[in-house]
């Protein structure tokens, strides 16, 4: 958008005020500038990288937050490509950010609050006409094929309007479904130089929940889902180069619970009161961080999502030096052979 931005403000500074009524009040004009705008736009290729990439499709919880999608991460190899939850808005963020939907591996699910999943449709949607080879996998831990079966049943109708609409040969509708690859709690899986290892976290009520951890040619990024700080969490992050982790504000939801209670919303502030004890606090996750030698912990599924400065403020309080929040659309890079961590 900054490019095109500097396009329009480059043809004001050159045609003037004249010029600038027949390229914005005339059709010739319009189709002139529409068209430069729209070239500004597309994204050029990235060159390769041979390491990990994420990409932040999501950073709120489901509390409203304007620019926010919910939980989704986006992780990638030269070979791979696989997405961590997709929570609602995080297809919009994904198509945004020119992710290359023809590749998609897998969809890897830590848990089914709807915060999580209710998305999966519109990823496997876009992943579908991007041109992926065969049927969405859906990874998770038991009750993913209730997951897909459920979402299948729903989008049928759907998948036949849009193979008889683009062509069977465009878009089989077989490649249109979701295939579940339900997987042990704890469990490791294979993909040539990628390993994406499942681990139990603590979500409780909530069973099953796990999280993940990406290893590739001595690069790693743990994946926590929805948790609060566990042994087993301590174990699988040591000293791994990047953690995202979930990630509540106690000093602003407790504020809005106060707010709530005393404007007679009761059931706002039960909620606000229940969520407390079941995501890691900032504080547990600095404690986490600063005990554990990860290179870097970043901060997703933000409860609240930030709205501004002042909130951006109270999370990083209890910040240790290598913490961030994150935004939507921020990349990270870990190229191989390095110890770095790049933001874009």
């Amino acid at each position: 958008m900054t490019r095109v931005l500097i396009f329009l403000i480059a043809v004001v500074m050159v045609v003037g005020g004249g010029g600038w009524f027949v390229l914005m009040k005339t059709a010739p004009g319009q189709d002139f500038v529409l068209s430069r705008a729209v070239a500004a736009m597309v994204p050029a290729a990235d060159a390769p990288v041979d390491g990990i990439r994420v990409f932040v499709c999501g950073s709120a919880a489901p509390l409203p937050t304007v620019g926010r999608a919910q939980a989704c991460l986006a992780v990638l190899t030269p070979s791979h490509f696989f997405i961590v939850d997709a929570g609602p808005g995080s297809a919009n963020t994904i198509s945004l950010g020119a992710l290359p939907g023809e590749r998609l591996d897998g969809l890897l699910l830590t848990h089914f609050h709807s915060d999580h999943i209710a998305e999966i449709p519109t990823v496997n949607l876009i992943s579908w006409v991007a041109g992926r080879q065969g049927p969405l996998k859906l990874y998770g831990p038991p009750g993913v094929q209730r997951i897909a079966d459920g979402f299948n049943e729903a989008f049928a109708l759907d998948n036949g309007y849009r193979t008889a609409h683009h062509g069977a040969d465009f878009m089989p509708i077989e490649f249109g479904r979701l295939e579940a690859v339900e997987r042990p709690v704890e469990s490791r899986l294979e993909f040539g130089d990628l390993t994406v290892t499942s681990f139990k976290v603590d979500h409780a009520p909530i069973e099953p929940a796990v999280g993940y951890r990406f290893d590739y040619k001595g690069r790693s990024v743990v994946i926590t889902g929805d948790t609060v700080v566990t042994d087993r969490l301590r174990t699988v992050v040591d000293k791994a180069d990047l953690l995202f982790s979930d990630a509540l504000s106690l000093p602003i939801v407790k504020t809005i619970e106060g707010a709530a209670a005393a404007s007679g919303q009761k059931r706002v502030a039960k909620i606000l009161f229940d969520i407390q004890d079941y995501h890691a606090s900032v504080a547990d996750v600095a404690e986490l961080t600063r005990t554990s030698e990860v290179g870097m912990t970043a901060l997703y599924h933000l409860v609240p999502g930030p709205r501004n400065a002042l909130m951006e403020n109270i999370f990083k309080r209890e910040f240790a030096d290598n913490m961030i929040l994150t935004r939507d659309r921020m990349w990270f890079t870990l190229p191989a052979g390095s110890d770095d961590v790049l933001i874009d």
